[in-house]
């Protein structure tokens, strides 16, 4: 069996690249062909299967770790296996989205405002409006981002109006205090494989260990396996990193990651994810 692992060609950090090297690691002790290549390495026609196969070779299957949905969709239409799907990498990509999702299947999640669409322009008076359904603090993200970036606090009116200033699509969201702690668990054909507490560092609300927050195993409760996997399967995940938080009311879903960065899992846990990745795509596919 013969694969190929994309990736972004724009991202050159470590971070962007561990995943395909730990893939590519495990592909080789599992007796599996392994090519990594660039999205920048598959310019071809649409639906081309002639032109695609010329670039990437015999491969049975792609893993996809980039958020180029339209890459994604590209190789589906020429008959190969990619995992995750375009379609899950589009919903995940887009945090309105997830959380839409998410209430469509009726998953606890987070109380959202979605902001609208303003072709570009600064969204004004609008944002007013966010204080009567979310209240003070609440958390603003960017539709589009990773690593806990482009994540913010708003604790009242003069924060509120700077975001009145941004044409950036957000989401605006209910402040949930769990002491700067949430959960990980990684779902990988709709089992929980791995699981770790992450703590947020001293000062900061946010719990990724990209911005310095610590992470350490976590045995999860059937109730929070049962939402991460129900999450997965929601945004049509072969594998995903979904985060938890714990309230008074029982675990809701923060983020679904289609392509959650499973070095820091492997630190934390000593769980290698890729194997159980690459395990479940060969018995997929056989």
């Amino acid at each position: 069996m013969d694969g190929a692992i994309v990736i972004n060609g724009y991202l050159d950090g470590e971070s962007f690249r561990e995943p395909a090297e730990m893939i590519s690691e495990s592909a080789r002790d599992l007796g599996i062909g392994m090519t990594t290549l660039m999205n920048t390495d598959l310019a071809f026609p649409v639906g081309d299967s002639e032109a695609l196969r010329k670039r990437l070779g015999d491969v049975d299957f792609v893993i996809f770790w980039d958020k180029d949905v339209m890459l994604a969709k590209n190789i589906e239409l020429c008959d190969i296996p990619v995992f995750n799907c375009s379609e899950c990498i589009r919903i995940c990509d887009d945090k309105s989205l997830t959380h839409m999702v998410l209430e469509e299947w009726g998953i606890p999640s987070i109380r959202t405002v979605v902001s609208p669409m303003s072709f570009g322009r600064p969204i004004g008076k609008w944002v007013r409006s966010v204080k009567e359904y979310i209240g003070y603090p609440m958390v603003v993200k960017d539709c589009f981002g990773s690593f806990g970036q482009q994540v913010r606090m708003v604790s009242g009116d003069e924060d509120l109006s700077k975001e009145a200033e941004l044409a950036t699509p957000r989401i605006f969201q209910e402040y949930i205090d769990c002491s700067g702690e949430d959960l990980r668990l990684e779902v990988v054909g709709g089992s929980v494989v791995a699981a770790v507490k992450r703590r947020a560092k001293e000062g900061d609300f946010r719990s990724n260990a990209s911005n310095g927050g610590m992470m350490s195993p976590y045995t999860p409760t059937e109730q929070e396996a049962m939402l991460a996997v129900e999450a997965a399967n929601a945004v049509q995940a072969d594998f995903a990193g979904v985060d938890i938080l714990q309230t008074e009311k029982g675990p809701v879903v923060c983020e679904v990651n289609s392509n959650a960065h499973i070095k820091n899992l492997l630190n934390a846990t000593g769980i290698d994810v890729s194997r159980h990745i690459l395990g479940y795509i060969s018995d997929f596919l056989r």
